[in-house]
């Protein structure tokens, strides 16, 4: 039954085009439905959920974009990204500071695997600083001789040179490996440390940022870390 303008002070109720929100339902039973009861024909699964990592899982449990929640020894609940498309999306702009020449070859992608002393549970986009501390030049020598001997190849492209106290670019952190788990699963790894970030998608910056690097994993000022995501080198 249409709505006729001439009835509408005769008492008629209006009555609402129920047809096309039938039809658009009919495309896919499981179409998003707001509150307010419109459908959006162009989304064809249902909302993402949500799971604050503050409360306490009993179990491993993945949801719909591929997280995984874990609790940890003292009860606690950590968050571990395994999608690669969101590790490369996760930027929350946490720096480690390295020695050089290391810290360059990391960026350079040269150099894939960072050991620590620590575990961190940390996963996704990594930004690189240098330390203060200027390298010697035989040590940078002997460095790089190791590295051609590691890869057999005499023409592995060194960076020019190796600045210190400065944002250098960043990594995806993909996996932190105790020891045992690297040697397993690198067994000519290139690192001996009790725990190893398994590190890919290198970049470097065109312009280094001054930083005054930190212990451990750190935050970067807002500002640098806004100035770095456009300064980076895509290759």
């Amino acid at each position: 039954e249409m709505y006729d303008p001439k009835h509408a002070g005769s008492g008629h109720a209006k009555k609402q085009p129920t047809d096309s929100i039938r039809t658009v339902k009919s495309k896919g039973e499981d179409s998003a439905i707001s509150s307010d009861g419109l459908v959006n024909p162009t989304i064809t699964m249902p909302r993402p959920t949500f799971q604050l990592a503050g409360v306490r899982k009993k179990t491993e449990k993945t949801t719909q974009l591929g997280e995984v929640y874990q609790k940890d020894t003292l009860g606690k609940v950590r968050l571990r990204i395994q999608d690669k498309e969101l590790q490369e999306m996760r930027d929350e702009g946490m720096c480690l500071s390295m020695h050089q020449p290391w810290a360059s070859l990391l960026v350079a992608g040269i150099k894939g695997h960072e050991g620590r002393s620590w575990y961190t549970a940390h996963r996704g986009r990594l930004w690189i600083a240098a330390a203060a501390k200027v390298p010697e030049q035989h040590d940078i020598y002997q460095i790089q001789e190791n590295y051609i001997a590691y890869y057999q190849d005499e023409n592995i492209e060194f960076p020019d040179s190796y600045p210190t106290s400065c944002l250098l670019g960043c990594v995806d952190v993909i996996d932190c490996l105790s020891l045992e788990e690297y040697q397993e699963q690198f067994p000519h790894g290139e690192s001996s440390s009790p725990y190893v970030l398994v590190c890919e998608n290198p970049k470097q910056l065109v312009v280094k940022f001054p930083v005054r690097g930190k212990h451990k994993i750190w935050h970067l000022e807002k500002h640098v870390h806004g100035a770095a995501k456009k300064g980076l080198r895509w290759r």
